[in-house]
C-alpha cells in the first residue's frame, strides 16, 4: 500500500496527464469521482487543491461529506452523479456542501427537487445546480430522458418559475445537461461524438426556444473524456483514470 505522499504524487501525476489534453483556452471543471475509494484519497486530492468531488450513492456521499466536515474541510463542492430516487431526496439534502446534481432524469424528479428545496439546510451555500440527464444513446439500461415532449414540459415548467421569480430558484437552478456516450458499439469514438453532438443540439434548441440560456454540459468520463474535450464539455466526471490502483 502506498504512503500518503506516494498516493498524492500518483493522483497529481494523473491530473497532469488529463490536463495536458485540455484545448487551448478551455479549462473545464474536473469532477473527481471517488465512489468506492477511501476518504483518504479525497484528503490527498484536497491537499492538491481539488475542490470538486462526485459520488453516485447517497449514503456514501453523506458519510464522506460528514467526515470531511468534521475535519474542518468545508469548501468542497459535492456532486451527486448517480441515480436519484425521490425517497432519497431529503437524505441527499442533508449533505453539507451539496452543490450539483447531475442526474435529474424525469419531470417528476425535477418537480420533487424544486418542491422540497426548503429542506436544504439553512447554511447551504446554494444554489444547488441541476443537470438534466438525457439518454442520447437510447440504450435501455441507461437512465435519462428520451422523450422530447417531456423535456419540453420541463423547460416550460422551469421557464415559468423564472418568469414568476419563484423563491425556490434562490436555492436551486437548472444549470445544464448531462449525458453518457454509447456502451454497445463497434465504433466507440464515432458513437461518442454522436451522443455528445446530440446533447449540444438539445442545448442549442433550449437556448433558442426557451428562456434557458448559457446551459452548461456535463459529458466525458474516463474512457471518452478526450472526445468530450474536443466538443468543449464544461464538466468532466473522471474516476478510474485518476484513482486506479497502482
Amino acid at each position: 500500500m502506498p504512503s500518503k505522499l506516494e498516493r498524492k504524487n500518483e493522483i497529481q501525476q494523473r491530473m497532469f496527464e488529463i490536463e495536458s489534453h485540455y484545448p487551448s483556452g478551455h479549462r473545464p471543471t474536473l469532477v473527481h469521482v471517488t465512489k468506492t475509494q477511501p476518504v483518504d484519497d479525497i484528503f490527498c486530492a484536497y491537499e492538491l487543491g481539488v475542490r470538486h468531488f462526485g459520488e453516485n450513492r447517497v449514503d456514501e456521499l453523506r458519510e464522506k461529506a460528514s467526515e470531511c466536515w468534521d475535519k474542518g474541510i468545508r469548501d468542497i463542492h459535492w456532486h451527486f452523479i448517480g441515480n436519484l430516487q425521490s425517497n432519497k431526496i431529503n437524505r441527499l439534502f442533508q449533505v453539507r456542501g451539496l452543490s450539483y446534481i447531475h442526474s435529474v432524469d424525469s419531470f417528476k424528479l425535477l418537480k420533487s427537487l424544486i418542491e422540497r428545496v426548503d429542506n436544504l439546510p439553512d447554511d447551504s451555500r446554494g444554489p444547488v445546480n441541476l443537470f438534466i440527464q438525457v439518454n442520447t444513446s437510447n440504450e435501455s439500461e441507461k437512465s435519462g430522458l428520451t422523450d422530447w415532449d417531456e423535456l419540453m414540459a420541463m423547460a416550460n415548467y422551469y421557464s415559468g418559475l423564472k418568469n414568476d421569480l419563484h423563491p425556490a430558484l434562490s436555492k436551486m437552478q437548472w444549470l445544464g445537461l448531462m449525458t453518457m456516450s454509447k456502451l454497445r458499439t463497434d465504433d466507440f469514438a464515432k458513437d461518442a461524438r454522436k451522443c455528445f453532438s446530440r446533447l449540444i443540439d438539445i442545448r442549442d434548441t433550449l437556448d433558442r426556444d426557451f428562456d434557458l440560456h448559457d446551459l452548461e454540459l456535463s459529458m466525458g468520463m474516463s474512457n471518452d473524456f478526450q472526445i468530450a474535450l474536443e466538443m468543449r464539455s464544461d464538466y468532466l466526471r473522471l474516476g478510474s483514470l485518476i484513482y486506479k490502483n497502482s
